[in-house]
């Protein structure tokens, strides 16, 4: 088994169901392989003398994709005709207004056309962040991937945040030096600056804040990996919260639009990675990218390169 640790998490529901031999039964398995991310749809039913069973999957990651992004670029598309072309109009009318009256009031009167007018242009703002947000994630860009070192990339978004992050820990740990991926580098900027944001304002409140970045060499018999971890030191998750995660407009933020996540997620999924959120060592919150490693001359699986 530990030449093919990557297909425990399909044994385990396997195990689980064939006790009851006689109950059909039908569950999906995501397992992290040679390819990258791939997600089975597994059925099993009992075979009638009772002596075994019979299990059929079928791969459906290519499937669950497309019908994800057909979806919510559909989505998509309704939102920008139907919200966003109404949206200028009623920024400018409301700008309108607050020049041509606001200086001809006096006392509550100017007060209440200056907040009213103020709370509409700053709502369409956000609203226009939010349609934009959703275009984004919906939207199927055109991968440029190249190979390049992944502790290089770290260290160049990392060093736009040093400046800016006082009274913030800004850690780094690089242990996965010189491991290459295969990704394009515009795409995996956003998933760094998301990641790397959302710890800074998540543990802002705390006496002490503290935000760590790593890589990690992952070797497995057939494939290397590696993991890029951003940790924080801030309220973490509730189990509630962590279940539902990185599904659209899903946001501990008071401002949030509950889609910077869902569009980290599915970066990393076109790039055959998976993402997942822990509880960080003493509170706070994890979030662990996994990707495939890619060794420097021959464009494999990397494992006499990366893996030590």
């Amino acid at each position: 088994m530990k030449e093919h640790e990557f297909l425990q998490p399909f044994l385990d529901v396997v195990r689980q169901h064939t006790p009851l031999l006689s109950r059909e039964w039908q569950e999906q398995v995501t397992l992290m392989g040679q390819g990258g991310r791939r997600v089975l749809m597994c059925r099993g039913t009992g075979l009638p003398d009772g002596e075994g069973h019979v299990i059929v999957f079928d791969d459906v990651t290519a499937l669950l994709q497309a019908q994800r992004d057909a979806a919510w670029g559909e989505v998509a598309r309704r939102l920008a005709h139907e919200i966003k072309n109404p949206l200028t109009p009623i920024q400018l009318s409301a700008e309108r207004l607050r020049r041509r009256y606001l200086h001809t009031l006096q006392g509550e009167d100017a007060e209440i056309l200056d907040r009213a007018t103020h709370t509409i242009v700053q709502q369409v703002e956000t609203m226009k962040e939010m349609v934009n947000a959703f275009t984004e994630y919906a939207r199927a860009p055109r991968m440029r991937p190249e190979r390049l070192e992944l502790n290089l990339l770290v260290q160049e978004v990392l060093d736009l945040y040093r400046g800016m992050t006082t009274g913030v820990e800004l850690e780094f740990d690089g242990a996965a030096a010189g491991v290459l991926v295969e990704v394009d580098a515009g795409r995996m900027r956003q998933v760094l600056h998301n990641l790397i944001k959302n710890a800074l304002e998540a543990c802002a409140q705390v006496a002490a804040p503290r935000v760590r970045i790593s890589t990690e060499r992952v070797r497995q018999p057939e494939v290397a990996y590696v993991d890029l971890v951003v940790e924080d030191n801030g309220p973490g998750f509730s189990a509630e919260v962590m279940e539902h995660l990185f599904e659209p407009y899903v946001t501990t933020k008071p401002r949030g639009t509950g889609l910077g996540l869902a569009i980290v997620k599915k970066i990393v999924e076109e790039h055959g990675g998976v993402i997942q959120a822990e509880p960080g060592e003493g509170g706070g919150a994890r979030m662990r990218v996994r990707l495939q490693a890619v060794a420097a001359s021959t464009g494999n699986t990397g494992l006499d390169e990366v893996g030590s």
